[in-house]
């Protein structure tokens, strides 16, 4: 019969309790979990797939190295890591589902998981248990939202788009950009759209807010948009769409044979997007981390992904969630005591070194962090054209 971690644990304890005094044992078989919740989307109410994928297994990848290697090292402070998974039905949480975590689950930490709204409604729903856990966040956002105890691990666009647009400005100083923007329609996208709106230059030619997966409609298709932008003569389409399928769009536009003399500059796209390009389609972005890159100790970072179960694909998904929990442990030894108020505490003006370079939590719980300007083209691997040492957040709380 198969036994559970928690079940082994449990047996553990009880085995060692009938043996007599603790003696020589390490502290980490001694110490109870230290819980930390994990939201994921995976399938919703209506059984439809929140096509998140490959980002939730990335998610559970960066996470699960964190875990493996802290406990390996005794655990934070003497306490193993154990992740607690729930699946969010592609909607930020419900409060039973936070109260579940916390309350019931007695975790200590949360990460927030896939969507860019779920750390704003997480934070109302632990605020309302007056219960100081921290919300991790690893995937970008528009950089508009700061709670208390949420703090990000991903880039904002507000990092990500002027990064994009130096780089193209200094490859052709007379570009004259004309820009058109995909954003999708939930308000955390809506709020994507207005930035782009603002923040792109030249003439806004055209703004489109996609579909998410919800029965009866048809994410991923941009074949209507895409002419669309082109009968408006844009040149350079910002796609900011988060999910995974996005890649469809420079795709869909190589085969309506309207691809030739635009760029698409994605705000967001990892390994697996690249290695979906068909010929004759190409893009440029700016990541927190490329596996490509030559540096040692991305490539020890990768090396050790590469050797966990799941570990062939490896992204920045994996990474920044993996320097989430990172960042927990360090937050906790800062403070000098493996809890939630401690790891708070001590995320508050925090900096680590990661396989990139530094990352420093400013006051608004945003990274300064080492940015990549990267592009991809028919099917290769992403490939790293800028490196930015350290680029503040430009979080507007």
């Amino acid at each position: 019969m198969a036994v559970t971690r928690r079940e082994f644990i449990a047996g553990a304890g009880a085995a060692l309790a009938a043996a007599g005094p603790l003696t020589g044992l390490p502290a980490i078989v001694q110490a109870r979990p230290l819980k930390v919740g994990v939201f994921v989307s995976e399938v919703d109410a209506q059984g439809v797939d929140e096509l998140a994928e490959p980002y939730v297994s990335q998610m559970r990848l960066g996470l699960e190295l964190a875990a493996s290697e802290i406990n390996g090292m005794g655990g934070l402070l003497g306490r193993p890591v154990e992740l607690i998974y729930r699946d969010d039905g592609g909607s930020p949480p419900s409060q039973s589902a936070v109260t579940a975590l916390v309350t019931e689950e007695g975790c200590e930490a949360i990460v927030s998981g896939f969507l860019m709204a779920s750390p704003r409604v997480i934070t109302l729903r632990i605020n309302a248990l007056d219960a100081p856990v921290p919300v991790l966040h690893g995937l970008w956002t528009d950089g508009s939202y700061c709670g208390p105890i949420t703090k990000h691990f991903g880039p904002t666009a507000r990092q990500i788009v002027p990064a994009i647009r130096a780089y193209l400005g200094d490859l052709d100083d007379g570009f004259r950009a004309r820009p058109f923007s995909i954003s999708n329609w939930t308000p955390s996208g809506r709020r994507v759209s207005e930035y782009l709106y603002g923040a792109l230059g030249g003439a806004h030619t055209g703004d489109a807010l996609v579909t998410t997966p919800v029965l009866g409609n048809h994410p991923g298709e941009y074949r209507a948009v895409m002419r669309w932008a082109h009968e408006v003569e844009s040149n350079i389409i910002w796609n900011a769409d988060p999910r995974p399928y996005a890649v469809n769009a420079v795709n869909q536009a190589v085969e309506l044979g309207i691809a030739e003399g635009k760029i698409f500059a994605h705000l967001d796209f990892s390994e697996w997007q690249a290695s979906q390009l068909v010929p004759g389609a190409s893009i440029i972005t700016c990541v927190p981390f490329v596996a490509s890159d030559p540096s040692p100790a991305v490539q020890d970072f990768v090396a050790r992904a590469n050797a966990m179960p799941g570990g062939e694909l490896v992204t920045h998904v994996a990474f920044t969630h993996y320097n989430s929990l990172m960042a927990l442990k360090a937050a906790m030894e800062r403070s000098g005591e493996a809890s939630a108020e401690a790891g708070l505490a001590g995320l508050a003006g925090l900096t680590i070194e990661t396989a990139t370079g530094p990352l420093t939590l400013d006051g608004a719980g945003y990274p300064t962090m080492p940015l990549f300007v990267a592009t991809a083209e028919g099917g290769g691997p992403l490939q790293v054209v800028r490196k930015i040492d350290q680029i503040e957040s430009g979080a507007t709380c």
